[in-house]
């Protein structure tokens, strides 16, 4: 065999090389795609509008949520919570009659989860809440949305930077850094790899 640079086998090891490696590219988008479902609105099997319960009405967020406060999931109110008002507020909706069935069938209303991290992460809701991170950081203008959609890409990214003290809250920023003129880039929160992976 030759050894010179136009060799038949270096130019088959070339065009294997050419064709392989757009072939792996695509394996590994198609097998880690963006982590980020930044715009996703789904439409839920009953239509809640946060812009009438939280931003007309004024219903603070943990009134449904409580759960949040105390653990790592918010927690998607169970229909007892929404039957507190709706035994008597709207009761001839055929929305709110639905719900009503469903409560007093026992069955609950199977509504599609919008934020959601991936399984080797995790989120702790109550040590933000703790921290005063208002839900709007995360979740956007929320008391706005008729329909919830994922305003931020919740990746790894854009959490990092809240807690090396880049985007992070002012209020935050000033309660973990009192004696700071401007703390801005100051962390706040532990970049450790374990704080969020498991």
């Amino acid at each position: 065999m030759s050894s010179n640079d136009g060799s038949p086998m270096k130019k088959l090891g070339i065009l294997a090389a050419a064709l392989l490696i757009p072939v792996i590219g695509y394996a590994v988008v198609t097998m880690f795609p963006n982590s980020s479902n930044q715009g996703y609105a789904p439409e839920q099997p009953i239509p809640f509008s946060h812009k009438l319960h939280a931003g007309q009405y004024k219903m603070a967020c943990l009134y449904c949520h409580g759960s949040a406060e105390k653990s790592a999931h918010a927690g998607v109110p169970s229909l007892n919570v929404c039957m507190n008002c709706h035994k008597v507020v709207k009761t001839d909706s055929p929305w709110i009659k639905q719900i009503t069935q469903a409560y007093n069938e026992g069955r609950p209303i199977e509504w599609v989860r919008i934020h959601e991290l991936p399984d080797h992460a995790h989120f702790v809701h109550s040590r933000h809440i703790t921290a005063g991170v208002s839900c709007q950081t995360c979740h956007g203008p929320i008391q706005e949305m008729d329909r919830v959609s994922q305003v931020s890409p919740l990746n790894m990214g854009w959490c990092m930077s809240c807690h090396r003290g880049q985007t992070t809250p002012s209020n935050v920023l000033r309660a973990y850094h009192p004696d700071l003129k401007d703390p801005r880039g100051h962390q706040v929160a532990s970049v450790n790899c374990t704080t969020c992976h498991y």
